[in-house]
């Protein structure tokens, strides 16, 4: 690698020298498993993406891409660093055509903007607008007067997360129950590759690739296969009534039976939530119900038409009481979104607890739920540790968070055992455990992406293809890829 002064001239007259930086007052904010880069760099666009990778590769230099940094701790420690490539800059929607359901936009559009703009003339939309400062300073729509769309994701940390970091780490949420996650609401990428080369697949028809469908390798690749510049995505009409149930019980056997009950029927709720009690009092919801200080809450999003909305309503609320509910609540419209909004910012909430956080993902058939629910109670119970369990039912995923004080060394250890037994639950029954968030003193004891499946030969080939050089996210996505 050439002088890192003169690489740093040659970057500088890529993006422009405002858009550099390289004081440690800076760059150490954007430092990886306290790995801290030589510099990070704000491209304008796709081109300048391009040029910065370009130089990076020709030197060898580690590149690491981020957003909002949401999710930088998801992943192992890079295997080495030297430059960040925040997409913050490119911030634009480039093409909002709410008549053919497509938005097209820059990787660097925060979320909440795509879901505000995609308001109606009513300003009725799928997150609330309060607060709101929208980020882009361009926007080109093709026709304003259909709006009344919306993405159908509902990520973690919605209020701040890009639409390109949500790609990457395939973050999908609680209403994947019916809107399925990411993935299906991509249809095309325009991305650079770790050479430098711009690439682009698929555009705004639903049916618009011969062969395989490349830009579905985006999703969940965190940053290891290139740079997300650009998305179209999918949009759908914003239903016509949206209602959230939220019903507590004193036990998960009642817990259980009547969401079994529920998955029995015809009904199509579009998320179905289990939380302890101990993940509903972190949610950061000004008026949320009280439902009591002990026992477990199930929240019920249902939207729809309004006469599939009343009757699922009446019907759930019917199966709730038969199975021993000790209260519930009802919110609707303003008050459905901003709870849902609580619900994928519950991370964020706990990030500002001041615990040190193990945040883990557990896959498993979808019939294996209660049995792996009973597990994470009972190890972390025996473990004597705090923590919130989330539980996506009838998507096999629940998302446990261990709550621990800081400097506990005794109970981290605790901690990392406990996930460690988790993942062999979750291999026993066919599923796995993903690590997103942990200290970075303990990841080396963590098996952050789980067991490796018979997959990984493709996906390491896929990698020394693409990125020969191994410049991209070095070391941090699965196998150390």
């Amino acid at each position: 690698m050439a002088d890192f002064k003169e690489i740093v001239g040659e970057l500088a007259g890529i993006v422009g020298k405002e858009f550099l930086k390289t004081g440690f007052d800076v760059i150490r904010d954007y430092a990886i498993d306290e790995m801290v880069p030589e510099a990070v760099i704000f491209p304008g666009n796709a081109e300048e993406v391009s040029g910065v990778v370009t130089l990076a590769n020709r030197e060898n230099m580690a590149i690491i891409p981020c957003g909002s940094r949401t999710k930088m701790a998801m992943g192992n420690p890079p295997a080495r660093l030297d430059v960040v490539i925040c997409t913050s800059r490119m911030n634009h929607m480039i093409d909002v055509d709410t008549s053919n359901l497509t938005i097209t936009v820059e990787s660097g559009v925060k979320f909440r903007d795509i879901q505000a703009r995609l308001a109606t003339q009513e300003d009725r939309c799928y997150l609330p607008l309060d607060d709101l400062v929208t980020e882009a300073d361009e926007v080109i729509c093709s026709d304003r007067s259909h709006s009344g769309c919306f993405l159908p994701v509902d990520p973690s940390y919605a209020d701040s997360a890009t639409i390109g970091g949500i790609i990457a780490a395939n973050s999908s949420g609680s209403r994947r129950l019916l809107y399925r996650n990411i993935r299906d609401s991509i249809l095309g990428v325009r991305m650079v590759a770790p050479t430098g080369e711009i690439l682009g697949s698929g555009g705004k028809t639903v049916k618009n690739v011969s062969g395989y469908d490349v830009s579905k390798l985006a999703v969940g690749s965190m940053g290891s296969l290139g740079i997300i510049c650009e998305m179209t995505l999918k949009l759908l009409p914003l239903p016509e009534k949206m209602e959230t149930l939220l019903i507590s019980f004193g036990s998960f056997s009642q817990v259980s039976s009547f969401i079994e009950e529920v998955f029995e029927t015809h009904l199509l709720p579009a998320g179905v939530d289990v939380m302890n009690q101990e993940a509903y009092s972190h949610l950061d919801m000004d008026g949320i119900p009280d439902l009591g200080s002990n026992g477990f809450v199930v929240a019920i999003a249902i939207e729809g038409f309004e006469q599939a909305v009343d009757r699922m309503r009446i019907e759930i609320m019917g199966m709730a009481r038969a199975n021993g509910a000790r209260s519930d609540a009802h919110l609707q419209e303003e008050k459905h979104l901003l709870f849902w909004l609580a619900m994928s910012n519950l991370d964020a909430a706990l990030a500002d607890s001041g615990a040190d956080l193990i945040k883990a993902r557990l896959n498993y058939p979808i019939s294996e739920w209660r049995g792996i629910a009973a597990s994470v109670e009972k190890t972390f119970s025996d473990a004597d540790l705090d923590y919130t369990l989330l539980i996506h039912a009838g998507n096999g995923i629940c998302l446990p968070r261990l709550l621990i004080l800081p400097n506990d060394a005794e109970a981290m250890d605790r901690g990392v055992h406990a996930v460690n037994s988790l993942l062999a639950r979750c291999r026993e029954v066919g599923g796995n455990l993903v690590v997103e968030d942990a200290p970075s003193g303990v990841k080396d004891r963590l098996k952050i992406w789980g067991e490796q499946g018979s997959d990984f030969v493709v996906m390491k080939r896929i990698k020394e293809q693409i990125d020969p050089s191994g410049v991209m996210s070095a070391g941090r996505f699965v196998g150390g890829l």
